[in-house]
């Protein structure tokens, strides 16, 4: 059972979402929740800092744990009532993302229109940083999918953001290309401590479940 000390910081407790097996040192010092092939672990927002762009968190590790008596499932519960709070959430279409990226204002008429015409979407939290913990978040996947009227495909771009591709009936998507390519862009365009998978997720709405793709 949760002491006082933590009782009084539960408000502030979010998560984050990393690949399991490149950081089973760091795993040894912190408590975190196995999910699929990533880890959830635990940090606080500074309470001053709740409101701004740039927040400021610490790392929960096993010693500040003991210190509270408080158990990777009770943090888990903390987070996943604040994190969505305290994080938010930013769905762009991918030429939007691409446009605010580069700074390349010619791509405007094609980011307006892409919503109906490219079903792919860039998703993340409010401030694009370990952004790739919406996963976890309560019925955003089920909304997607809802929105799109299909199934959907998780690309795990980086612990940063992930891709959201609707699964079109009749059109299969190649998911052993699709594994290669993330493992490709993962070796060459990502920091080594950014890579959150090589694999390639999928979201049944019927089921409501996030399950490695076939």
């Amino acid at each position: 059972m949760a002491n006082e000390q933590f009782n009084n910081v539960k408000d502030f407790i979010v998560y984050k979402v990393i690949n399991h097996d490149r950081n089973k040192e760091l795993l040894s010092t912190v408590p975190y929740v196995n999910y699929l092939d990533l880890a959830i672990v635990f940090y606080r927002i500074i309470p001053e800092t709740v409101d701004s762009k740039e927040k400021k968190a610490v790392l929960i590790t096993n010693a500040q744990a003991k210190l509270w008596e408080t158990t990777p499932s009770e943090l888990m519960l903390a987070a996943s009532g604040n994190t969505q709070r305290i994080m938010g959430v930013k769905i762009r279409g991918i030429f939007s993302t691409i446009k605010e990226y580069m700074g390349d204002f010619s791509m405007f008429e094609i980011s307006k229109k892409e919503e109906s015409e490219i079903p792919l979407y860039v998703v993340s939290n409010s401030i694009s940083y370990y952004g790739a913990a919406v996963l976890l978040y309560k019925d955003l996947l089920k909304a997607i999918a809802a929105k799109l009227k299909s199934d959907i495909y998780i690309i795990p771009c980086s612990i940063h953001e992930i891709i959201v591709v609707k699964s079109i009936k009749g059109c299969e998507i190649d998911t052993a290309s699709l594994r290669e390519m993330i493992d490709h862009v993962n070796r060459t365009n990502i920091p080594e401590d950014e890579v959150l998978s090589s694999n390639l997720y999928y979201y049944s709405k019927d089921t409501n479940v996030l399950s490695y793709a076939n």
